[in-house]
């Protein structure tokens, strides 16, 4: 494949220090820039890796770069921005993979736990998402961000009632959100990737049982797709990376998927 100097698109991953954030960093098409965003130090030894293979690949001009910022905490986008020129690019897209269970058992009866997994399951990627709005309304071609959901927002989980409703509440936000960017040429939708092996599947595996299993390179292969197509059809909806694409612009519901534990 032939490359211009220099990449149009960037990609923007959070939770990329591990878990399917990482996997999907690593994995998505070199046209694509990268800054990834995590917590931790990890996401800078995921930097590396890529860098690596950016040596070895036809396009080295590839632009890695990797922030780390505590997402329970509010930040700016000038933390962004002095990593990377987001102005150059004729799409911005976000990938927000971060995301935390409950740590206690019990942990729903103080307040303090409900504010650390919703800052970081909800309250940081309205943060995020705000904080690019200024760049969407410039561009013309087609912006996508796809927020992580999952099982929680589509039935309740005794054993994790935060982090239940803190997807379900990130789903309405996806809805909300496609109303008011519909005029930006921004595509933004939730993705449900099935049970995924990763440090949290372990922990939650221990405490319940989990749905439709799902392989990382098929969630990686879905999300490439979903980079590569228009991706109109998905806007304001929870799917499923097992659906029938085919399927889905034919109903006009969005909560044409009702996903279920079992399925």
């Amino acid at each position: 494949m032939n490359y211009t100097k220099f990449n149009k698109e960037i990609v923007v991953v959070t939770g990329a220090g591990q878990g399917i954030g990482k996997e999907i960093a690593k994995n998505l098409h070199e046209k694509y820039d990268l800054l990834l965003i995590s917590k931790t130090s990890n996401c800078k030894k995921t930097s590396e890796q890529i860098k690596k293979n950016v040596l070895k690949s036809i396009n080295t001009n590839r632009i890695i770069e990797y922030l780390k910022i505590d997402l329970e905490k509010k930040f700016t986008v000038s933390k962004l921005e002095n990593k990377i020129n987001f102005e150059k690019y004729e799409k911005i897209h976000l990938i927000l993979c971060a995301g935390v269970v409950d740590q206690y058992k019990d942990g729903y009866k103080k307040i303090i736990n409900w504010e650390k997994v919703f800052n970081i399951n909800l309250f940081s990627n309205i943060n995020l998402i705000n904080s690019f709005l200024k760049f969407y309304g410039k561009n013309k071609k087609q912006n996508k961000i796809i927020a992580f959901s999952g099982g929680g927002a589509a039935s309740s989980f005794k054993a994790f009632p935060i982090y239940s409703a803190s997807k379900t509440a990130l789903v309405r936000t996806v809805e909300n959100y496609s109303e008011i960017l519909s005029k930006k040429n921004v595509s933004i939708f939730a993705i449900a990737p099935g049970a995924v092996k990763t440090k949290m599947l372990k922990k939650v595996e221990k405490i319940t049982k989990v749905g439709t299993r799902s392989e990382i390179f098929d969630v990686v292969k879905f999300v490439n797709q979903c980079l590569n197509m228009n991706t109109n059809i998905f806007n304001g909806k929870l799917i499923h990376i097992k659906d029938n694409i085919s399927k889905i612009s034919k109903n006009k519901s969005r909560d044409y998927l009702k996903l279920r534990r079992t399925q």
